[in-house]
């Protein structure tokens, strides 16, 4: 028994655990880069638009495109139908035409041009360094003894084990 007692302490160790005063704590940081807005650049541009034509004439005369339009329409009409039918299709299709050529000529877009001012962003890019934890600085029975944390500590925990041979 003994014996036993005797090999138990000399292969295992006795466990010796201090707190100790951290006396230095360096700021752990990283790089970390973000795009500022510093002002803009500004710049002159041709815009192109749609706008309704100048007509000089009466929207509401009557114009050839408007007698096209009548007789395409009555020979479309007189596809259509048959006898008095076709007559019907004739004088519909005929108006039909006319009025549609007649829209078609107050419906025209001219493009203009104009010129205009624009201004975009502009950015520019800032390192900054920014900390990310803390390395903790002690010294232990002369040996500077260090630990990273997130949060600075007052102390560190020193757990020592001391063998017996």
């Amino acid at each position: 028994m003994v014996k036993k007692i005797l090999i138990t302490a000399v292969c295992s160790g006795i466990i010796n655990a201090q707190m100790i005063s951290v006396t230095e704590q360096i700021a752990v940081t990283k790089p970390y880069t973000t795009k500022v807005k510093v002002g803009q650049r500004c710049y002159e541009d041709t815009v192109e638009e749609l706008v309704p034509c100048d007509n000089q004439q009466d929207t509401n005369s009557l114009g050839v495109d408007t007698l096209i339009g009548a007789v395409i329409g009555v020979a479309v009409g007189n596809q259509i139908g048959r006898g008095n039918g076709r007559a019907v299709a004739k004088v519909v299709g005929g108006l039909g035409g006319a009025y549609a050529a007649n829209q078609s000529r107050n419906s025209n877009m001219c493009k203009t041009y104009r010129k205009v001012t624009k201004c975009k962003p502009k950015y520019d890019y800032v390192t900054k360094n920014i900390t990310v934890g803390y390395k903790n600085c002690a010294m232990f029975k002369g040996q500077r003894v260090c630990k990273e944390t997130k949060e600075p500590l007052e102390y560190l925990n020193v757990t020592q084990r001391i063998y017996v041979h």
